[in-house]
Formats: C-alpha cells, structure tokens, sequence
C-alpha cells in the first residue's frame, strides 16, 4: 500500500511540475524571454532542462518525506552496510560461538550421562544392599523369634521334667505290690490304640487327642492297680511337641486314621511311661466274609496233627494279613487271636473228613489297619 500511494504522489506531483514548467515554457517562448543572455529557444530548453531536474528532486523529497524506508535507502545506506558488516562480524562470532557452546554441551551431556549411569550403578547397588539388609533382619527377626520360641520350649520343657519328677514320686509311693525292678512295659508295647475321625475342627481334633491320651494313662494306672481319684495321677508322659503333631495331622487328615499309643523303652516299675505316638490312616483292608487265604492240605502224611496245621495256617494268615496292611502288635507280631471254639470245630472237621482237605480263611466282619483280623474258618472236603 505504501509503494503505491508513493506512486501516486509522484506522479501527481511529476504531472504539476510538467504542467507548470510546459506552461512557463510557453509563456517565455510566446514572450520570447531570455536568460542569462540565451536566445529564447535556448532558454526554453534550460528551463525544460530545470523543470525536470526540479521534478526529479521533488520527487526524491516527496519520497524521502513520505517514506522512512526511502529515506533510509537514500541517506543511510552506507551506516546500514556497515551495520550489515557488523552484524554479520557478530553473526560468524556468535556461530562459533555456538558452534563451541555445542562441543562444550556435547562435552557436558557426556559427563552428565556417564554421572547418570554412576547414578544409576549406585542406585542398584544401593538398592541391593537394602535388599540384603531387609533380608538379614527378617532372618534376624526370625532368629529372634526362634530364640523366643527355644525358650519358651525350655521352660514348658523344664515344667514337664518338674511334673514329671512329681509324678514318679507320686508312683514310686502308689506302687507297694509290685516288686521293685521288674519290667512293666517292654520298649515298643502298645499302651492304649484308637481310632481317630477324620475332617473335624481343631478344637475337635485336639479333643480326641486327649481323649486318647486321658485313657492311655487310665489303662497304665489300670496295669498298676490304681484308682483314679478327683485328682489325677499322671502316669505317662509325652513331650508337647508330639501331641501338637499328632493334632497337626488330624487337622490335615480327611478320613479316619488309627493311633497307638506306645512306650518308646524298657519302662520300669515305678518310672513314668514315656511314650511316643504312631499315627496311620485306618484304611479298609478286607470286607466281610472277604477269602483271606485257602491251603490244601493232606492229613494222611501229618498224622493227625490236626492243632499244628491250623496254627501253621493261621500264622500264614497273619503274614498275608500283614502284607495287605493290618497293623500287627509290635511285640507279638499278631493281627488278632482265634477263639478256641473255632479251633475245636475245624480240629474236629479235619478229622471227620480225613485225607485231603482245604483250609479256608474268612474275614469275619470288616477289617481294616487297625485290625483286628477276626476269622470264619472252613474245612472243605478235596478228595474228589
């Protein structure tokens, strides 16, 4: 917009000045004026000349009054070069230095990342070692804990030796009949066997456990002669550690299970019996009326040992009784006894029949680990 409003004036401007001039320079040739001397045409050509030197400086003024550009294009060029020099001198000064800020940055960035990384290895390290040092005081808290617990158990420890001292006394005193010395329970003899159910509370379970204990200990003061009073004389003894493993089993156990209650050493008269307890799942062994083993025996050549081939016999049913899972007593090594009465009858059988027969053994009732294995027996004739 500027330029042409530039324009414009200058040749409004152009245009009066040509008109002026054209018009003086008519009046002085119809004049025939002279200046300087000059001949009239001459002196209408120096005023030609004039008016347009006149309308080319008017027009520089016009510009250089309207227009700051204009004005420094004409006047201040030469202080704009040099300003332009300078600015450029500053420019090539400040690319280098940018250009060495940028080595120096670059310089710097490296230092910095490898700082970071320092940083960061010692971040790791450090966070290695608060791992460590979480873990050697959660072993520290759990050894203290265990410290805790050790001496805890050694005082209940203490406080069962106390009671146990107590109550050998106490036995010592109760036992006048029985002579001194003599073996009252062999190492491993069963004190008193159970069977325990399976999938019930804790509270439960630990019920049952001393249920089973409470009558162990009646049967040992049963062997002694002793009476139970409202005070209870306690005749066994069985560490904590065991009765809280026999409760942690049944907790964990969904079925019944069998426990025996058995003497772990020669107990003397007089002495407490110490105890352990064996603990076993009460599985199902053999149905009723289940054929637990059949023999053929020849009677001709045994000669009438009729009692010594039913006991050979029985023993093999104890064996296979054992092998299927039955648990046998751990002195006698017997899953059960059979009554006189079926002895007599298969004695008699035997006898009756003669000559070839079979030995049939069945499960009288359901047996299952803790026994015990009740027999049917039948002598079949095998002399066809």
């Amino acid at each position: 917009m500027v330029g042409i409003r530039m324009i414009v004036i200058m040749a409004i401007v152009g245009g009066l000045i040509a008109y002026m001039a054209d018009n003086m320079g008519s009046k002085i040739g119809k004049k025939r004026m002279s200046v300087f001397g000059l001949r009239p045409k001459h002196t209408s050509i120096l005023l030609t000349v004039l008016s347009g030197m006149m309308i080319s400086v008017l027009t520089i003024g016009v510009m250089a009054i309207s227009s700051d550009s204009a004005r420094t294009a004409l006047f201040g060029m030469e202080k704009i070069k040099a300003e332009l020099k300078s600015l450029n001198e500053e420019k090539s000064i400040a690319q280098d230095a940018l250009a060495r800020a940028k080595v120096e940055v670059e310089e710097k960035n490296s230092i910095i990342n490898e700082l970071d990384e320092k940083i960061r290895e010692s971040t790791r390290a450090n966070d290695a070692m608060e791992a460590k040092l979480a873990d050697v005081n959660t072993k520290y808290d759990v050894a203290q804990k265990e410290v805790a617990d050790l001496t805890a158990s050694r005082e209940l420890l203490n406080a069962e030796v106390t009671a146990l001292e107590e109550s050998t006394a106490q036995l010592r005193q109760g036992i006048i009949s029985m002579r001194e010395g003599q073996v009252f329970y062999r190492a491993g003899e069963v004190v008193y066997a159970g069977i325990m159910r399976g999938g019930l509370s804790h509270e439960e379970n630990v019920a049952q456990v001393n249920w089973l204990l409470d009558n162990a200990n009646a049967s040992v003061l049963n062997r002694l002669g002793i009476e139970e009073n409202d005070e209870k004389l306690q005749a066994i003894w069985l560490s904590k550690r065991i009765v809280d493993q026999a409760v942690a089993v049944l907790d964990r156990s969904k079925g019944n299970m069998f426990f025996r209650v058995r003497t772990i050493a020669n107990i003397i008269v007089g002495e407490v019996v110490v105890c352990d307890i064996e603990m076993t799942d009460n599985q199902f062994i053999y149905p009723d009326n289940t054929l637990i083993l059949s023999e053929k025996v020849d009677l001709k050549k045994l000669e009438g040992a009729y009692d010594t081939v039913i006991m050979s016999f029985l023993n093999k049913v104890n064996h296979k009784a054992v092998d299927a899972g039955v648990l046998p007593d751990p002195i006698t090594g017997k899953v059960g006894n059979l009554d006189a009465t079926t002895m007599i009858e298969a004695s008699n059988d035997m006898r009756r029949i003669g000559g070839k027969v079979i030995l049939k053994a069945f499960a009288r009732g359901d047996i299952t680990t803790a026994g015990p294995v009740r027999l049917r027996l039948e002598v079949v004739d095998d002399n066809d």
